[in-house]
């Protein structure tokens, strides 16, 4: 059985879950709850009001379709310490890490297999709390930094790496805090500004032009322009990443990385930015109607293209046939 669910409703299903209660522990900014779709658990540590802390234990019983919408984005720091799963079509493996800026997160769906197995550290921090631990006096980050921070209505920027051992042993000391109280949330605020330092690093070493260790070769750049050619030549119904990345002789995972060297976003973030553009230029034209251009760019429902039409644009899409 595979279950659909929205945001909101994965949300509500995970909050409305059995909390499970530790002895050793009364911490109210420390709340641990059974995982709704599996055995093991979910837990939510508020560190500020600005920066929270995620760890996932779980294995899923279920599978479990996720659909998000486009939506505000904090920055995100997410560390895999065992991704187990028969899936082919994982978005990351064992021992990787995730750094997403802030801003906008486009829509896409997310699948968690059933028998999937996860024990992750996640955490996100506020744009406001970032640039007051990490700028300077003022608030200012570097130039190598400043593109983590975006505005709310444009796309988050992304990129995923291999954790350093420094990484996976400052993992490990936040899933065996030995604290409690006061004294365990500065220690996982220190652990958790520990490895946005080391995540950071690596950043500024990208941007200053030290070898990044996912570049591509020339040979890969050419593919995944091909992949660009595809995705738009199908726009009105485009193949999975699975699909997309086979058909241009990459994995998903070289694919993926290659769309954010290469245009500065996600493959299905590249594909929303062109239908958008598609959509304007084909309203503005004026020889369709709305539901038609609506469905030329792959949109089945009016109410969902006129509410992507409005955040890309700030209009709607009858304004443009005025």
């Amino acid at each position: 059985m595979t279950l659909i669910l929205s945001q909101a409703d994965y949300l509500k299903l995970l909050y409305q879950s059995e909390i499970i209660k530790h002895n050793n522990s009364s911490d109210d900014f420390d709340m641990i709850r059974k995982y709704q779709f599996g055995e093991g658990y979910w837990r939510h540590i508020q560190l500020r009001d600005s920066i929270s802390l995620d760890i996932d234990n779980y294995q899923q019983h279920e599978s479990v379709v996720l659909k998000l919408p486009d939506r505000k984005h904090p920055l995100e720091f997410r560390f895999l310490t065992l991704v187990d799963s028969q899936s082919e079509n994982l978005e990351f493996k064992t021992g990787e890490y995730f750094l997403s800026g802030s801003g906008m997160a486009s829509e896409c769906v997310v699948l968690e297999p059933s028998g999937q197995k996860i024990v992750e550290v996640a955490f996100h921090v506020h744009p406001d709390a970032f640039r007051y631990f990490v700028g300077n006096l003022s608030g200012e980050l570097t130039p190598e930094l400043q593109h983590l921070i975006r505005r709310w209505d444009l796309l988050t920027y992304e990129r995923c790496g291999t954790q350093t051992p420094l990484m996976q042993v400052a993992v490990q000391q936040i899933l065996q805090c030995p604290y409690q109280g006061v004294t365990k949330r500065v220690y996982l605020e220190s652990k958790v500004w520990e490895l946005v330092a080391l995540t950071i690093e690596q950043e500024i070493q990208i941007h200053q032009g030290s070898p990044e260790i996912y570049a591509l070769r020339s040979s890969e750049v050419d593919r995944v322009y091909h992949a660009k050619e595809i995705l738009l030549k199908n726009h009105e119904n485009p193949p999975s990443l699975i699909q997309l990345a086979r058909q241009v002789g990459l994995n998903d995972r070289k694919l993926k990385q290659g769309f954010r060297e290469v245009f500065g976003t996600t493959v299905f973030g590249y594909l929303h930015q062109y239908r958008m553009e598609l959509a304007h230029k084909l309203l503005i034209q004026g020889n369709m109607n709305i539901t038609e251009v609506a469905l030329k760019v792959g949109y089945v429902s009016l109410p969902s293209f006129s509410n992507a039409f409005r955040k890309k644009f700030g209009i709607s899409p009858k304004s443009c046939r005025t």
